[in-house]
């Protein structure tokens, strides 16, 4: 099954953080990227979505 892969401006929406955050993310670790055609990142979507934690599960 082949991966969704997003933009980082579109990471930025579904998180509702700025773009920046995302970058600082993506150069921290926190969330992994892809490089595709050269210069091109694109985050797959799962990771995203890994990143949102229900409210009242959060320890």
């Amino acid at each position: 099954m082949a991966r969704k892969l997003i933009t980082p401006a579109q990471a930025a929406d579904a998180l509702s953080v700025e773009l920046s955050t995302i970058r600082r993310w993506i150069r921290d670790g926190k969330l992994p990227a892809f490089r595709v055609a050269g210069h091109a990142v694109r985050i797959d979507v799962k990771a995203v979505d890994a990143l949102l934690t229900p409210i009242g599960t959060a320890k």
